[in-house]
This record gives structure tokens, C-alpha cells and sequence, in this order.
């Protein structure tokens, strides 16, 4: 007796029809398209959404060396339009005139900004700052670089806004800060006319920094 002739599956009559395994691969490709572009999709979403939650750090009020600007509280996030928005606030009211001096160098609100450097290590890479003009009537922000043994050197201009007379708000664009993909911050006030270091107050207390991730690195290619 013959043994009986095995029959696979796509088969009819013991002959494998075209199309059976071809259509079954074409339904793995379709899906695994799909996974894949449904996860390329949540992955966009992820990079979109770096930058735009603010990043926060408080302080309670009194925290301050005598003489300074009570920082307490700084944020820092990527706004809707594209630019980073900086908010600062302060436990007393600061006026434009409170930022002239009478004799030495005036008073400031910064934000240091790092975009290479190591914080505690080296100076920021970049100092975002509010001043007021020479009679203290308005304020104005500019954006300046450091450099190696030299004074900061202006690279741009930041628009100042204000919620309430103890809040700041800063806004300038990432590329004059070179376009980082991450940024190491914190606040910075100082008082007129003193070049003490207990004039100034910072937020997070020097050498701490908050971050902000702006853009996820792309993986490196195999």
C-alpha cells in the first residue's frame, strides 16, 4: 500500500496554488507598515513635544544674601511661535529705576544660559539680561555671548514683558543662542552699583541648573 499523500496547507490536490503565501506576506508587510508608521508617528509627537512643558524652579521668598534681588521662581520653555520664554519672579516689586545706579555698574535679571559649558566649572555660554535705560524708564533685554578674557560681546535682543510688577518675562530666539538641543539654566539678579558677589542672587543657587530638552538626538547610525 502506498502511503498517503501529504497535503499542506495552500494546497489543493497536493499542488501548491500561487498566491497563498505571497497574499499572507503581503498582510505581514501591510502590517508591520502600519506598526511602524504608527510608531514613527508617536515618536514625531514626542520630538514635537520637547521643549514646550516649562521646566520650573522655586524658592521660598527670603532666600536672597542680604542686598539682593529675592529671586523666587524661574521657568523656561519653548513658546508657540518658536522662541524660548523665560518667566522670573521676585518677592518684591522691581521697578525700572530700581536697576540704575548711581555710580557703578547697573542692576540686572539674567537668565545664564549653557549650551556647552559646564555650570560651576566655566561662565554660561550665553547671559539673557534686563536692564532699564540710562533715566529708568523702560526696560530692555539683550542677549550676550561670553567670552575667553573679555567682556560678554552682545549677539541679539530679547523682548520684555511683564505680568505684574514682581514677574518678568523674556523672549528671544533659539538661534541666538546657537539652536541647542538641550539648555542648562538658571537665574540670575543683581543690585545697582555693587560688584560683591553678596549682591547677587541666583535660581537655582549657583552651581545648580534646571533643563530644558529641546530636541531628542538622533540615535547613531549602525
Amino acid at each position: 500500500m502506498f502511503a498517503p499523500e501529504h497535503r499542506g496547507r495552500g494546497t489543493r490536490d497536493g499542488v501548491r496554488r500561487p498566491g497563498s503565501s505571497s497574499r499572507a506576506a503581503v498582510h505581514a508587510l501591510r502590517t508591520g507598515g502600519l506598526t511602524l508608521a504608527l510608531a514613527g508617528s508617536l515618536a514625531a509627537a514626542a520630538l514635537a513635544a520637547q521643549g514646550d512643558t516649562p521646566v520650573v524652579a522655586t524658592e521660598k521668598a527670603g532666600g536672597a544674601p542680604a542686598g539682593a534681588p529675592d529671586l523666587t521662581r524661574v521657568s523656561l520653555q519653548r513658546s508657540s511661535d518658536g522662541r524660548l520664554r523665560a518667566g522670573i519672579s521676585l518677592a518684591a516689586a522691581l521697578q525700572p529705576k530700581d536697576l540704575v545706579a548711581k555710580s557703578g555698574p547697573p542692576g540686572s535679571v539674567c537668565l545664564r544660559v549653557y549650551t556647552s559649558t559646564k555650570p560651576g566649572v566655566l561662565p554660561p555660554d550665553y547671559l539673557v539680561c534686563v536692564t532699564a535705560d540710562a533715566k529708568g524708564k523702560t526696560l530692555r533685554g539683550t542677549v550676550m555671548a561670553e567670552q575667553v578674557n573679555a567682556l560678554p560681546k552682545k549677539v541679539g535682543t530679547a523682548a520684555i514683558s511683564r505680568t505684574s510688577e514682581r514677574n518678568l518675562v523674556i523672549r528671544f530666539s533659539q538661534s541666538v543662542v546657537g539652536k541647542p538641543s538641550v539648555i542648562q539654566f538658571a537665574a540670575e539678579a543683581t543690585s545697582a552699583g555693587c560688584t560683591r558677589l553678596s549682591c547677587v542672587d541666583t535660581l537655582p543657587d549657583a552651581p545648580e541648573t534646571s533643563k530644558l530638552t529641546l530636541r531628542l538626538e538622533a540615535p547613531p547610525e549602525r
